[in-house]
């Protein structure tokens, strides 16, 4: 995890990518003027991309697929928590 970057939690971006129908969740894309990079989050399962490149940014967000064990995972962690 050498290369691993943390990001931390901020508000929505301005600019969604919006979901596809065979898209399971909405990716925004954000761009860190202090990092100088795009960071892609996707709501649904939390997977998110660090990088220079806009194309690659917005590649990463239009070909998101979330991981299906993921958000059953993160769904039951959250339903417990708000209960």
């Amino acid at each position: 995890m050498a290369n691993a970057k943390i990001v931390p939690l901020r508000p929505r971006a301005a600019r969604p990518v919006p979901a596809r129908p065979d898209q399971d969740g909405p990716v925004s894309v954000e761009w860190d003027e202090g990092r100088e990079t795009y960071v892609a989050v996707c709501e649904r399962c939390t997977e998110t991309l660090i990088t220079e490149r806009f194309d690659q940014a917005y590649g990463w967000a239009d070909e998101h697929r979330c991981d299906p064990e993921l958000v059953a995972l993160l769904a039951e962690v959250l339903d417990r928590r708000a209960a």
